[in-house]
């Protein structure tokens, strides 16, 4: 089964310019969405105009068309489990799940129960099926759903902080590290789900909303929150052939573990400006407050490059990955790259990589391999 992945999207209604088959640097990158069995997303806003604004840092809402836009894009399935999925409250999530509905874009992630958003969306492809989850670790307080609650699958995070206060003395300001670790009840749900799932599907894909932005990421700790990793292989062990990770907005590394595929952070794809998310409220917020430092700094380079990600299931080797490097223009839709930027991407995601698997290869046409 051939996949194309990409990160988040947030479809506004933009006038588009006609993409066609792949041409020059500069060209609209959305005729990479074909070409695969099933073109999979992160919604990355709710699309709605009702619904009360939730008290957060950032709140979204998009009209309902984009869920047409999609379908017209070329998405088969979105992943619906985000921070931003109730900005507008359980109404703003109803009226996103009732267009997708409309519009033949499937999903999951969401539901008026938790085992309604814990389900999996089963999808079949060329005579196989694959069941897609989807959850958030990074999680608004009251987002995830309950048994009596609408919301989002979730599998948290508990956290600690570690400090010398020895350092602290001579380099006042340093930040401490943080420590993270999965909810262990959520995990071992998780798990079970997936191991049901892998028992009735061919494959079985989760997308999981976590990680930490770029912007807001101490260098000293690396692109990865400790929880990431140990949890992605909880999950490929439980039955997953391939993570999707999504939420720093930005390309983080890649791990082939056992016989399937993690792909930490998938970036940008599309991202329009709209409600709660336009080029003033990047510079003031509604208050008249000037910006905090991290939020104007948060549309910068690695931003606007990302990557298109094709993955093929079913080998006999496991999941096999290649990537077609895009970039973002000014207004955050996708173009075909110039080729230094393609070869840039390409350098700086293998040597990411490598740091998680020395024998990690990305050949000049974005294959992967091991060495």
């Amino acid at each position: 089964m051939d996949l194309v992945v990409v990160g988040d999207v947030v479809p506004a209604g933009w006038p588009r310019r006609t993409a066609g088959e792949r041409s020059g640097p500069g060209d609209p990158a959305f005729g990479l969405l074909r070409g695969g069995d099933l073109t999979i997303g992160n919604l990355e806003v709710p699309l709605t105009g009702a619904g009360v604004r939730a008290e957060k840092l950032v709140t979204m809402r998009a009209p309902a068309a984009g869920a047409g836009e999609l379908a017209a894009l070329g998405f088969d399935l979105v992943s619906l489990a985000t921070n931003h999925a109730l900005d507008f409250g359980v109404e703003g999530l109803r009226d996103t799940v009732c267009a997708l509905d409309a519009a033949g874009v499937r999903h999951a992630g969401a539901g008026e129960t938790i085992t309604e958003a814990n389900r999996p969306r089963v999808v079949s492809a060329g005579g196989r099926t694959l069941a897609f989850f989807s959850f958030c670790s990074a999680l608004p307080l009251g987002f995830n759903a309950t048994a009596d609650r609408a919301g989002i699958g979730a599998i948290r995070v508990r956290q600690s902080f570690e400090f010398d206060s020895t350092f602290l003395d001579e380099t006042p300001g340093t930040p401490p590290f943080v420590h993270s670790s999965a909810h262990e009840p959520d995990v071992r749900a998780a798990e079970a789900l997936i191991g049901e799932a892998k028992q009735r599907n061919d494959f079985v894909a989760v997308a999981l909303h976590w990680g930490v932005p770029f912007c807001y990421l101490p260098a000293t700790q690396g692109p990865l929150a400790e929880y990431q990793r140990p949890l992605a292989r909880r999950l490929i062990d439980a039955g997953a052939d391939l993570v999707i990770g999504h939420h720093p907005h930005c390309l983080h590394p890649v791990e082939f573990y056992e016989q399937g595929l993690i792909l930490y952070s998938t970036g940008n794809f599309l991202f329009d400006w709209c409600d709660g998310w336009n080029a003033e409220s990047m510079t003031a917020r509604e208050d008249a407050h000037p910006a905090p430092p991290y939020e104007a700094a948060l549309v910068t380079g690695p931003w606007f490059e990302s990557a298109v990600f094709r993955v093929r299931l079913g080998g006999a080797g496991g999941p096999t990955l290649r990537l077609d490097p895009i970039e973002l223009d000014a207004d955050s839709q996708p173009i075909l790259p110039r080729p230094e930027v393609a070869a840039s991407i390409l350098a700086r995601f293998s040597a990411m990589s490598r740091e998680l698997d020395p024998s990690f290869v990305v050949d000049d046409d974005g294959s992967v391999r091991h060495e």
